[in-house]
């Protein structure tokens, strides 16, 4: 008589276990070799988004082959059409026809990208960072082709993964795709971008979710795609509280972590690269008491990078392959991309932040002339936490 009660209390936990821990985000990127050969194959049933999706991405533009032709994101119909095809400046096409946009600045760093579509507003809309950047009308009783095979990182034109164009893989990182089987309104993507591609936003919609970002990264990998950990976005990670700002006080600053980006690591230290970093914090300063989240990033990078002449983006699309390659990693080298570790990420701006990071510039100058590799990382971690 009293058995069942016994039974079903820990089946009734167990249940709310699954049901609190299968929401949880993952905050694990994914890089794609620069390479035809590297890739994640689907065949999901894609009824769902039959008569209205929503697909949203953070992705970050590594690779500079092609100037709007690198896509992350191919989905072909058993007929061998193109039925959905994205690439990393928010080229999109549906139904085999592109949508008018108005082209996104190619700067470095994470980009916010979402697709929308539905069968009764009959309108395309696609988003970079929040903005709207075009739109455009679909034929009339025009509905999503299915079956198909969905595929992330290439271009491919035929049904089950065939015919993968050799121009234009994506060799880029990718992090939280997501695809909803509901067109998304213009706020809501803008809520998604403003909040921070380490919020949990997206689990607003876990009701409409057709593929989550923790599904993806459960699905077969071909080819070179790598997981990685996003630091920035790791779990003890909070927005500081004004207690928390004055009484933390250069804590925030500790860490030589910075010195492993790609301004750094295996690069000489040397006195041009100081005073480049301390330009930027003495811009940095003049956003006082702002938090360093990506709109401010993106701002920066519009307003504040330093590019050498002729080394342009769209200026080195159209060199040779080996000269295109050299000068967009001096273009790399001048970015913001550092605000992303998580010593800076999502912290509040203080004197305090930019002050420990200047002192760590000091201390970094006396190896002038050495190798920014481990063993000097090692040493300035082990001697000056």
């Amino acid at each position: 008589m009293y058995r069942v009660p016994v039974v079903l209390v820990p089946l009734f936990l167990v249940a709310i276990l699954q049901l609190t821990t299968s929401h949880e985000v993952t905050y694990k990127s994914l890089t794609f070799g620069k390479d035809t050969s590297s890739y994640i194959l689907m065949s999901p049933d894609m009824s769902p988004l039959q008569e209205e999706l929503t697909i949203c991405s953070w992705i970050k533009r590594m690779s500079n082959h092609q100037k709007n032709a690198q896509y992350w994101l191919s989905y072909v119909a058993s007929a061998n059409y193109e039925e959905i095809i994205i690439s990393d400046t928010a080229l999109y096409y549906l139904f085999r026809d592109g949508t008018s946009y108005t082209h996104p600045s190619l700067t470095t760093g994470w980009h916010h990208i979402c697709c929308t579509w539905s069968y009764s507003s009959r309108t395309k809309r696609v988003y970079y960072d929040g903005v709207q950047i075009g739109s455009e009308s679909t034929p009339s009783g025009r509905k999503l082709n299915i079956p198909g095979s969905l595929m992330l990182g290439q271009l491919h034109q035929g049904y089950g993964g065939g015919t993968i164009q050799s121009c234009c893989y994506f060799g880029g990182e990718m992090f939280q795709t997501n695809f909803f089987s509901t067109e998304l309104s213009s706020s809501q993507i803008k809520e998604m971008y403003s909040q921070g591609r380490c919020s949990n936003y997206t689990q607003n919609f876990s009701d409409v979710t057709f593929l989550s970002w923790e599904e993806i990264l459960q699905k077969d990998r071909h080819g070179s795609v790598t997981d990685k950990d996003l630091e920035e976005c790791s779990t003890d990670h909070t927005h500081p509280t004004e207690e928390e700002e004055t009484t933390e006080g250069p804590v925030n600053s500790t860490s030589w972590r910075f010195l492993r980006g790609e301004h750094f690591y295996n690069k000489e230290i040397s006195t041009d690269m100081i005073s480049k970093m301390t330009g930027r914090l003495d811009l940095l300063i003049e956003f006082y008491n702002h938090t360093v989240d990506d709109a401010l990033i993106k701002h920066l990078e519009k307003h504040h990078t330093d590019k050498a002449p002729g080394n342009s983006i769209e200026e080195v699309e159209d060199r040779e392959s080996e000269e295109m390659t050299d000068s967009l990693e001096l273009f790399l080298t001048d970015n913001w991309e550092f605000l992303t570790d998580r010593m800076f990420y999502m912290k509040i701006v203080t004197e305090d932040l930019i002050s420990g990071m200047t002192e760590r510039l000091d201390l970094l100058a006396e190896f002038s002339g050495h190798l920014c590799d481990d063993s000097i990382i090692n040493h300035l971690e082990k001697h000056h936490a």
